[in-house]
């Protein structure tokens, strides 16, 4: 297992470069592909966010299924062009790759179909992994986590819903009947790099996870404050709406 950290493309780059047929490339989406400019979200918050949802007790079930109204609402970005132009490369190379993501399965009122607005919005950024798997043309259920929100893979993407991202990868491979020699995997998040490292341990498959942390890097300048951060998740939580931070300075400049 191999794990490296990297604040811009010149390692992702140099490891991606050596894949092959019998390779798999996995990105995670938020953060990695895309980013929202919501200072609440940010790495460099992060302590803030745990704080708020441990004071107000709320689930993780809770807090996925919510966290899906700030990206239906605000505008998103992509991190890096080099990554849009990497998906493209490999589609080209014929090496699979496609999206692990905590991103819910779960219908939102306004959304009756979130899994499709987010392909939806990749497609706008420019990601089209649904290239590398040409033959999935259905979404595939992982059924063996026996929940009514169970893991879904369609068109390249792997929503994961709650659950860890190396426990949907393993039953996603046992179900298309494929494992690879060789995965690479980039997420920002080091426990998720570290969980999918110990699958590929098990199973006798190289690996390489790459903590790509360039978005904490080009965020950094988002402003924050604790009253603008707590404003828009109690009406997240209780609400199920999402206020923009200029919404909110604009509230709380007239209260």
């Amino acid at each position: 297992m191999k794990i490296i950290s990297a604040d811009d493309v010149s390692v992702i780059k140099n490891e991606t470069k050596n894949t092959d047929e019998d390779s798999l490339v996995i990105f995670d989406c938020d953060n990695v592909l895309t980013t929202v400019k919501v200072g609440t979200f940010k790495a460099q918050n992060q302590n803030f966010l745990k704080n708020y949802l441990h004071e107000k007790s709320v689930s993780k079930d809770k807090f996925y299924d919510k966290i899906r109204l700030v990206l239906i609402n605000e505008n998103t970005y992509i991190v890096n062009q080099y990554m849009v132009d990497l998906v493209a490369n490999l589609s080209k190379r014929n090496i699979r790759h496609m999206v692990a993501t905590s991103y819910s399965v779960r219908p939102l009122k306004d959304v009756p179909d979130p899994m499709q607005w987010r392909i939806d919005n990749l497609h706008e950024m420019g990601y089209f992994f649904e290239k590398s798997w040409p033959d999935q043309k259905e979404d595939i259920v992982l059924n063996d986590f026996g929940t009514d929100h169970n893991p879904i893979f369609r068109d390249g993407i792997l929503f994961c819903d709650i659950f860890s991202k190396s426990d949907c990868i393993r039953s996603f491979f046992e179900h298309i009947g494929w494992t690879p020699k060789k995965i690479i995997f980039i997420d920002d998040v080091l426990r998720n790099l570290s969980c999918v490292g110990e699958l590929c341990d098990e199973n006798k498959i190289e690996y390489t996870g790459i903590e790509y942390i360039e978005s904490q890097r080009i965020n950094s300048h988002i402003p924050f404050s604790y009253n603008l951060g707590k404003f828009q998740m109690d009406h997240l939580i209780n609400e199920s709406i999402w206020l923009k931070d200029e919404e909110v300075h604009k509230i709380l400049s007239d209260s």
